[in-house]
């Protein structure tokens, strides 16, 4: 089922961390006479509502982020690796029969020499090597005879050995932050992370502990560790749970820096964040039953993945090491009820829990009746009765009908089912307005791909303009919450590089400088954002305030 609807789902987790493991081993040898030879180590979108209705919001703006944005700035560490001097460099060895697993494989480099020399450059440049692997025995044979393996960082990901005696493995392992053994974690228990659980069964015990990042635990083990330097729509990689409503609502949020800042502006001392002592994180979020403002308070410790011990079972941090993505998560698990509760809803909910605002609305294609092919606007406002329905933070909760809304005001207001060519002038008012903007894909199986476009899931909308530099040409730009996976078609795409809609019109390309990168970014005509998509998601709330250059 697509992570949209409200049954569980598990979408691919982000780029480069494979589901499973790849494990190999590697083959012990003995000594020959003449010349002995080390071994190489080895979601749907939601019903259609049933009634009609309209009605305005509360959105309360604070903007205290602002100013602390300098301060995280210039805390925030270099990414640069340190010279072999610096004391966060710590050696470790491991013995092993051969077999090993990894998420991801850099270079292996089989030297002769003796496995001294081989240690030696290990350490002399841990920057550029994360292991050396030799053959046990092989430090008492000749010289001549001695060899060894070194295991370049880049590109190594996830790098595990079996148990055993045929060899030894020395790694150069930064530890950006004390090590988890030698800090007091339980001090600062929030009470939720070891009482999570994932479809009924606890996720962690003696052999999956939650993960500490940047305390030699495998996450974040480089330098460079933050919670928020730079916020960008980017920062977001989905896991392997099924609210990718959640991470593209969070997603879009993040187009608007300030708004992050807020959510994590009650946490003592943020701008020193993360401390080497434990650490504890203070997220504000609205509770919908009451629509006031909440701090949900968790702990450093991130959910591992209990299918794949060692690895993170949310989402990712950015692939330039801020964390507010994951610590967020962890507070919306807290919030709803579990990881069950996040799995299977609609962005709109999220922003409602992230911004306070009552103007959410659902705009869904018809697709039978007198406004079939039209687009229709629905919320929680009874426009009749005037009232707004009784949420629950859990997606899991009992959901209320949705009623037939006005359109919003930005945009032209009105009333009832308009064309797409209407809907597209709107989205490009809201996004100038800075609503936040979503959308979600038909179909309900997220295994499925139209055109590179998953079924039954959502994605985020960061920009739509309307004759763009005088071309005559409309385009959308949406971004998957997974962190890679792009529409593959069409003329606009950059899937091998920049379609021909880019060359055919240079003054759209110089405007919006579109980037060959396997990133989840993608532009599309209108055209062929509705054909793919049949469901728009927009928070009515100008973000302005919130944007810093």
């Amino acid at each position: 089922m697509g992570c949209l609807s409200s049954k569980p789902a598990d979408p691919p987790p982000s780029r480069g961390i494979p589901a499973d493991t790849r494990e190999d081993r590697a083959p012990a040898r003995q000594p020959e006479p003449a010349r002995p030879v080390a071994p190489a180590a080895a979601d749907m979108p939601p019903p259609p509502p049933p009634q009609p209705g309209g009605g305005p919001g509360v959105s309360p703006i604070t903007m205290d982020a602002t100013r602390k944005m300098i301060t995280f700035i210039n805390h925030a560490e270099s990414m640069d690796w340190p010279g072999p001097e610096s004391p966060k460099w710590q050696h470790t060895s491991v013995q092993t029969g051969g077999a090993y697993s990894f998420t991801k494989m850099g270079e292996k480099v089989e030297c002769e020499g003796t496995v001294a020399s081989g240690l030696a450059k290990l350490k002399s440049n841990p920057a550029k090597y994360l292991a050396c692997m030799y053959q046990s025995d092989m430090v008492d044979w000749p010289t001549d005879q001695q060899r060894y393996t070194l295991i370049e960082r880049e590109g190594t990901e996830g790098l595990k050995y079996k148990d055993g005696d045929v060899f030894t493995v020395e790694f150069a392992n930064y530890q950006a932050l004390p090590h988890v053994t030698r800090v007091d974690i339980e001090s600062v228990d929030d009470g939720v992370t070891m009482q999570m659980t994932h479809r009924g069964a606890l996720i962690h015990g003696p052999s999956n502990a939650p993960i500490c990042p940047g305390r030699g635990m495998g996450i974040l083990d480089r330098p460079g560790i933050k919670i928020i330097e730079n916020v960008d729509p980017g920062d977001i990689h989905q896991g392997g749970v099924g609210d990718c409503w959640l991470l593209s609502a969070i997603s879009a949020l993040a187009e608007f820096d300030g708004a992050v800042f807020e959510l994590f502006k009650n946490t003592p001392d943020m701008h020193e964040m993360p401390r080497p002592g434990p650490n504890r994180y203070h997220v504000t979020l609205y509770d919908l039953k009451t629509w006031q403002p909440v701090d949900v308070v968790v702990d450093e410790r991130l959910a591992a993945n209990p299918k794949n011990p060692g690895s993170l079972f949310g989402a990712k941090p950015s692939m330039d090491g801020e964390l507010w993505a994951c610590y967020l998560e962890k507070a919306f698990v807290a919030h709803c009820g579990g990881w069950d509760h996040i799995e299977g809803g609609v962005p709109s909910r999220a922003w409602a829990m992230l911004t306070g605002c009552k103007d959410q609305y659902t705009i869904t294609e018809e697709t039978s009746g007198k406004d079939a092919g039209k687009w229709t606007c629905w919320g929680n406002y009874n426009k009749q009765r005037d009232f707004y329905n009784e949420l629950e933070n859990s997606s899991k909760g009992k959901q209320p009908p949705m009623w037939q809304q006005d359109w919003p005001a930005v945009g032209g207001g009105g009333e009832g089912a308009i064309v797409g060519e209407e809907l597209f002038r709107k989205i490009v008012a809201w996004d100038a307005e800075d609503f936040i903007i979503g959308c979600a894909s038909g179909g309900q199986n997220d295994s499925v791909k139209h055109d590179g476009i998953v079924d039954g899931h959502a994605y985020t909308v960061l920009q739509a303009f309307s004759d763009v530099a005088g071309s005559g040409v409309d385009l959308v730009q949406v971004r998957n919450p997974w962190g890679t996976g792009e529409f593959e078609k069409g003329m606009w795409t950059d899937i091998n590089g920049l379609a021909s809609g880019w060359q055919k019109f240079p003054k759209v390309k110089a405007q919006l400088k579109p980037k060959v990168a396997e990133d989840g970014l993608f532009w599309m005509s209108k055209e062929e954002f509705y054909k793919y998509f049949k469901t728009v998601y927009v928070c009515a709330k100008s973000m302005k305030v919130y944007k810093v250059d």
